[in-house]
């Protein structure tokens, strides 16, 4: 597939991908059968989540990027800028992007298959005719509509990115059958400076939202605490026939976009409480995409892969292997670490930020009726 490349420079590194898969490789967590590659997503299918105009500019976009109309016109789509640059061939990236997921949805609502996995996605702030943050394409809304259109009643959607999944409670907001699900860090201080914990959907939909927004510093401890008393309570009511989930890394402490203090064993717990909350409510039909991550060596293949292992029932060794290591630490600054699931560590503020978060896990509780 194309790669989702927007420049040399830019945080979404565009080779994310290859140490995540070479990673599962060494683990032998790659059974072929268990691959498949994915068909881009049509232009009817993107409209699910997107404007015709806008899709249409795109793909103009992708084929002479350097005309002159299309560099004036590209601000008006969210394209053009420092977070959305203009690159070659970015309709055709971001539509197998949105393939994949809808491949996911498909395999698991058909029962193909009881989840699906797409790290490639969870391209969750694309607006209807605009980019955003990174994200050309909304493949979480596309795999969500289709999820409805093929006969699913209920829809819960959880984002565990640090940065609040905007674009997919927008596409949402007065759609009753759709639970959103958001822990990120504060708006107050974290782009788009949205979703706080007043937010609760829109007038036709009230509640459908569910926002958590963690003080910056959060550790591990208060973190899992906040999303497993969310997604347990909020399940409890609404009773989900499918779990939709976007796994951004970048709540990791190391990750130099945010101020979030966890380490993987809080990816382990979202993993495992998704898998859990995932057979209790929905037969177990579970969809996660990967997400937000700026740390695409140190961080990311750990993250996912151990995402991708609670998954498919795969043991997660204590010891990354040491041929991994070898291979991607020519292509790191830092040291690689050993371990799939870092050591505890306490940072400070830890405990200020978990006091700030238990006063707003009670007003949400207040609010949501829990």
């Amino acid at each position: 597939q194309p790669a989702y490349d927007l420049g040399p420079e830019h945080p979404f590194a565009s080779f994310r991908q290859q140490p995540l898969f070479d990673l599962m490789r060494h683990h032998g967590w790659l059974d072929e059968l268990e691959l498949i590659r994915p068909e881009p997503a049509t232009r009817n299918e993107l409209e699910l989540a997107h404007e015709s105009h806008y899709i249409e500019f795109v793909e103009h976009l992708a084929e002479d990027p350097d005309a002159p109309d299309v560099r004036d016109r590209a601000p008006i789509f969210g394209l053009g800028t420092a977070d959305n640059p203009i690159a070659k061939g970015q309709h055709a990236a971001a539509a197998a992007v949105a393939g994949g997921s809808l491949g996911c949805v498909r395999r698991v609502v058909d029962g193909q298959a009881k989840r699906g996995f797409n790290p490639g996605g969870g391209l969750h702030h694309a607006m209807p005719a605009s980019a955003s943050g990174f994200c050309i394409y909304n493949d979480l809304v596309v795999a969500i509509r289709e999820a409805k259109r093929r006969g699913v009643e209920r829809i819960a959607y959880v984002d565990f990115d640090v940065h609040h999944g905007d674009g997919v409670e927008f596409a949402f907001r007065n759609d009753p059958d759709v639970l959103t699900i958001s822990i990120h860090e504060t708006p107050d201080v974290r782009w788009p400076f949205t979703g706080k914990w007043e937010d609760q959907g829109g007038p036709e939909a009230l509640g459908s939202a569910v926002n958590v927004p963690v003080a910056s510093f959060t550790g591990d401890e208060s973190w899992q605490h906040c999303i497993e008393t969310a997604m347990r309570s909020s399940f409890a009511i609404f009773r989900p026939q499918l779990l939709v989930t976007q796994h951004g890394a970048d709540p990791h402490w190391e990750d130099p976009l945010a101020e979030l203090k966890l380490t993987t064993r809080s990816f382990e717990f979202a993993a495992r409480l998704a898998r859990e909350l995932a057979d209790e409510h929905c037969e177990g039909r579970w969809v996660a995409t990967g997400g937000g991550g700026y740390q695409p060596i140190r961080v990311l293949p750990r993250a996912w892969s151990i995402v991708w292992a609670t998954m498919s029932d795969r043991p997660i060794p204590e010891r990354v292997d040491p041929a991994w290591i070898e291979r991607w630490q020519q292509r790191s600054a830092e040291p690689l670490s050993e371990l799939f699931l870092d050591e505890p560590i306490e940072f400070p503020g830890a405990g200020q930020a978990a006091r700030q978060n238990a006063w707003m896990l009670e007003k949400l509780g207040e609010l949501h009726g829990w």
